[in-house]
């Protein structure tokens, strides 16, 4: 799980990665990010039109926080990046399938 400290929370900053940031899509799984920040923050923004259910949403943010972790040694310096759905998910996404898509967004990331 993150830690408070990784984690975007103010409305500016998802504003400003979504305002000025560069896109990537993987799968139904977007992000945008920005790098000319200082330090490394992630945030999540998933939204009811493609998970209606709460727990829906809250599941898939738990697992896409827990693969983002479990690759903390390949995590830029700096920048910011938000997670958004671009699809309709199904209820049960595999694991493997999320750490190999944020493996690759890492790899991008650092080029």
């Amino acid at each position: 799980m993150l830690k408070k400290g990784f984690c975007l929370r103010k409305k500016e900053d998802f504003e400003r990665v979504f305002r000025f940031g560069k896109t990537l899509f993987f799968e139904g799984i977007g992000c945008r990010y920005k790098k000319d920040t200082p330090s490394f923050h992630i945030g999540f923004s998933l939204s009811k039109k493609y998970l209606p259910l709460a727990v829906d949403r809250n599941r898939l943010r738990r697992r896409l926080s827990e693969a983002v972790y479990s690759y903390k040694e390949k995590w830029p310096k700096e920048g910011d990046v938000v997670f958004f759905l671009t699809q309709k998910q199904s209820k049960e996404r595999p694991f493997i399938e999320i750490k190999k898509r944020i493996e690759d967004l890492f790899q991008i990331l650092n080029k």
